[in-house]
């Protein structure tokens, strides 16, 4: 039993990409080398989750039988709506995080 489908995989790997170009392209200066600060991964899990959303929409958009799975999946669900999810809260942490400070 496989958890994704097609290019399902995106859901977490884009994100993470995303993250991890952040660190090396605009470096945090407020934290030492290596290290990525929240704000700095939320906004690239984020921006990941909304590349990934996109693609998903374009990817899923073909017509289906009734009942007929969508060919990018993850979980079972078509990909854009876990990467939808990840966006969302991501925007939710980020604005609490900076309503608190």
């Amino acid at each position: 039993m496989v958890i994704y489908r097609g290019a399902g995989f995106l859901v977490l790997f884009l994100p993470i990409v995303f993250i991890l170009l952040l660190l090396w392209l605009c470096p945090d200066p407020s934290v030492k080398p290596g290290d990525t600060s929240l704000s700095q991964t939320l906004l690239g899990a984020s921006l990941g989750a909304a590349v990934n959303t996109a693609l998903g929409f374009v990817l899923n958009r073909c017509v289906r039988r009734k009942g007929a799975r969508a060919y990018h999946h993850f979980f079972f669900m078509p990909m854009q709506w876990p990467s939808l999810a990840i966006f969302v809260a991501c925007g939710l942490t980020g604005l609490i995080v900076h309503l608190s400070s």
